[in-house]
């Protein structure tokens, strides 16, 4: 198939109306997006490449984390799953299985809802476009075989266990005191943990957590959340 750019053109325009509509008539520029993602041959090849082998319940639950009143929402870290995700996300809104202010309401909360759609807008809808889209353009690749070391996953327990206190952590870094671009290089790595936990690389999770954990108690943030997850790696193996 060859690319031709209409299908990103159309959607980009999509996802601008979605960002510039009215609440009222945000479920049907919705609609009309997932038209636009039916339509276009190029859109719906990246599409179906990515929802192979895929499971959204699972992508579901990783992105919308919960702890007491606390909602924290986070994009996929891989393009094909945020597609999966979002695609996933999308035929909910319209076919009434969720309610999409609701949604915007209770997973991105400000004044009001209006600027709640806004954030869903920035933390959602752009995501996804842009993951798709860059899909689209690079073309997407089936995995080669991994070289190099042996990889040990961890037990699925571990991210299951630990996701409170990641929400607990990012909670604590958001509200803390400091600069704010510390804050976001703070959150930036809670997110590359989050994405290790995904991957159940063990290496990789004592890695990113070694350097977290250190930088989190250097501005005295979070030590009851550390220790626990400390212990939880020794666990579950990961660490000794």
């Amino acid at each position: 198939m060859e690319y031709t750019g209409e299908g990103i053109e159309a959607l980009v325009a999509a996802v601008d109306d979605i960002e510039n509509a009215s609440l009222i008539i945000a479920d049907k520029k919705i609609r009309a997006l997932l038209r636009c993602l039916a339509y276009y041959e190029e859109l719906r090849t990246v599409i179906e490449y990515c929802a192979k082998g895929a499971n959204y319940p699972a992508e579901k639950k990783k992105a919308l984390a919960a702890t007491g009143d606390y909602r924290a929402f986070r994009m996929p870290s891989s393009p094909e799953s945020s597609v999966v995700l979002g695609v996933g996300l999308l035929t909910e809104f319209d076919s009434g299985t969720a309610d999409f202010l609701d949604f915007c309401s209770e997973w991105f909360p400000a004044q009001n809802k209006q600027e709640s759609l806004a954030r869903c807008c920035r933390e959602f809808f752009e995501p996804f476009k842009f993951a798709l889209a860059g899909l689209v353009v690079d073309g997407v690749k089936e995995e080669a075989p991994p070289v190099g070391r042996e990889v040990k996953f961890a037990h699925d327990g571990l991210k299951e266990q630990a996701e409170h206190l990641l929400v607990s952590m990012v909670r604590a870094v958001t509200e803390s005191s400091l600069p704010e671009s510390e804050r976001a290089d703070l959150v930036t790595m809670l997110e590359g943990f989050s994405a290790a936990l995904d991957a159940r690389d063990t290496l990789m999770i004592r890695a990113l957590w070694i350097g977290l954990a250190r930088a989190l108690a250097a501005d005295k943030l979070c030590p009851k959340e550390i220790a626990a997850v400390d212990e939880l790696l020794r666990l579950y193996l990961v660490a000794k």
